[in-house]
């Protein structure tokens, strides 16, 4: 890279991410990083509901569970997932409404500074706050931002060869109630806040995103160029009436893994089209024929992610992904593409998630099996019948 790169960071906006994806995506980039083969990189995203554990947890309490104030049956049940993370702080939690931050900068020069990172990273919250008429505040021996004692933004970084990854977690639309299953960041009697409360009402997400992007570059002094997600993909379940769903055995060429039908979204395609296209090229079905035309051939799942994928030799690029679900009327003779799977199979719910590899196929699949339980699969239900 030549100096003028060196001072430009590459924003993305991914919107939802899994924990797990947002991890191996800051991996990817912070690895690359480190060999000066891309510059800076700041994400911007939300996650599902989760639980993350920092390294600090084990310093106050050798038991994890005295940073939790239900078990973790209770955490399941209420979809929350735990993780142990190389981050700095004790236990938070994420979730739908709340901006995290994740920025991978290597830091030079006088910014070679941990201290001085995180009191950076604090004052892009607090003037960010300031334009939406918040008045944020640090407390002293505290990491973090506050307003009015109450904690609106958490903050737990890693640092890697002055390579930062993990970073900031602000409230803004957050369902606070979740935070009542936890000790935040180790404090017994911390309350916690959002701009939602505060404000008296939802605060839209784009617009924070826009004010802490200039307050960011302002503070960190670099030159923000926004990147978009290099590809779409879809991921189409295939259920049975017997509730069972289609497997496809990538070859080992590819993997060997077991998943659903998958693929990329070509130019000009619309996600329910390339779903409807991917089906046939890989299984030889085509749905327009299969399913009754009174009912929906595609179900559309109130569930589009992102995540970080590495090519053999190539830098990472992101791919968001877009899930459907197939209800067919009776099992179909499969005809698998053997340049891509070497095997299929038909497998219940508790198998198949066993069988995947990646979460966001889990994640679709308990999406799949909460839609038949509600008993109604017709699009106009599924918002209301699923929940992230």
């Amino acid at each position: 890279m030549n100096r003028t790169d060196a001072l430009a960071c590459h924003v993305r906006r991914l919107g939802l991410v899994e924990y797990e994806d947002g991890l191996e995506a800051q991996s990817l980039l912070a690895t690359a990083r480190k060999a000066d083969l891309i510059p800076d990189q700041l994400l911007l995203l939300e996650h599902p509901h989760v639980v993350t554990i920092g390294r600090r947890t084990r310093y106050l309490s050798a038991n994890v569970g005295d940073h939790l104030r239900v078990s973790p049956d209770v955490l399941a049940r209420y979809d929350v997932e735990q993780y142990e993370t190389d981050r700095g702080g004790a236990v938070t939690y994420h979730g739908p409404g709340q901006l995290v931050i994740y920025p991978i900068l290597k830091l030079l020069g006088r910014r070679r500074d941990v201290h001085q990172y995180l009191r950076d990273l604090e004052e892009v919250i607090i003037r960010t706050l300031e334009d939406f008429g918040i008045s944020a505040e640090r407390i002293p021996g505290q990491t973090g931002t506050w307003v009015g004692g109450e904690k609106i933004a958490s903050i737990g970084v890693h640092l890697s060869h002055w390579v930062t990854t993990h970073g900031v977690a602000l409230n803004v639309n957050t369902d606070l109630r979740f935070f009542d299953l936890i000790v935040p960041c180790g404090l017994p009697d911390v309350r916690m806040t959002s701009m939602a409360k505060l404000l008296g009402a939802p605060v839209p997400m784009e617009l924070v995103q826009e004010r802490l992007l200039i307050h960011f570059q302002e503070v960190f002094d670099r030159h923000l160029v926004e990147r978009p997600i290099e590809a779409e993909s879809v991921q189409v379940l295939l259920r049975t009436p017997e509730g069972k769903y289609l497997l496809l055995k990538r070859t080992e060429r590819d993997g060997g893994f077991w998943q659903p039908v998958t693929g990329l979204i070509e130019p000009g395609e619309s996600p329910a089209d390339a779903a409807l296209r991917e089906v046939r090229e890989e299984t030889g079905v085509n749905l327009e024929d299969v399913i009754p035309p009174d009912r929906p051939r595609l179900l559309p799942l109130p569930y589009v992610h992102a995540f970080a994928f590495s090519p053999a030799d190539a830098l990472p690029l992101f791919i968001r992904e877009h899930s459907f679900l197939a209800a067919l009327p009776t099992r179909p003779v499969i005809r698998i593409n053997p340049l891509e799977h070497d095997a299929f199979r038909f497998e219940d719910a508790t198998t198949a998630l066993s069988l995947v590899r990646w979460k966001g196929n889990r994640r679709a699949l308990i999406l799949s099996e909460r839609l038949e339980a509600a008993g109604d699969v017709h699009p106009a239900n599924a918002s209301q019948a699923l929940h992230l």
